[in-house]
């Protein structure tokens, strides 16, 4: 299961019972402990227990890469960012060590696969769809051996 990132650190909330969800400016966000909720929601907010906080940061603008690219090819993502080298088909990042042409790995080896944006998708959910989601999300999971 792909993990929701954290608004505030921008890190993947692995550790799953600690994720919390809250707003801010109507808009839903994920943060990997209680700490980053309050550092986005609480204390870069326009105050800050009745001050104002006009030089505190702001977090906005489009932070996380897979809500930029939520929707998109794998390979068209890749393209975009400038993840391709000068052929413009085989892929800067290779799975293996082998430098063999026949073992590169190129466009037509990622596309097919469409990214999607755990947050997007949170949002897009209804709140009751929400809460199941995130109890599950928040239980975790167990990987079973291969053997």
């Amino acid at each position: 299961v792909y993990p929701h990132r954290c608004w505030s650190c921008l890190v993947p909330c692995l550790i799953r019972e600690d994720m919390v969800v809250d707003e801010i400016d109507g808009q839903i966000h994920t943060f990997a402990h209680e700490l980053d909720r309050w550092t986005a929601v609480e204390a870069f907010a326009d105050e800050y227990q009745g001050r104002p906080t006009p030089a505190m940061g702001r977090f906005s603008g489009k932070r996380e890469w897979e809500t930029v690219y939520h929707g998109w090819d794998l390979g068209d993502a890749m393209k975009d960012l400038n993840f391709i080298r000068t052929d413009g088909k085989t892929l800067v990042p290779q799975p293996h060590l082998s430098f063999d042409a026949k073992d590169m790995w190129t466009l037509d080896d990622v596309r097919g696969h469409t990214i999607q944006s755990p947050l997007t998708l949170l949002r897009e959910m209804t709140p009751a769809d929400r809460e199941k989601h995130l109890a599950e999300y928040r239980a975790g999971f167990t990987i079973s051996p291969c053997n």
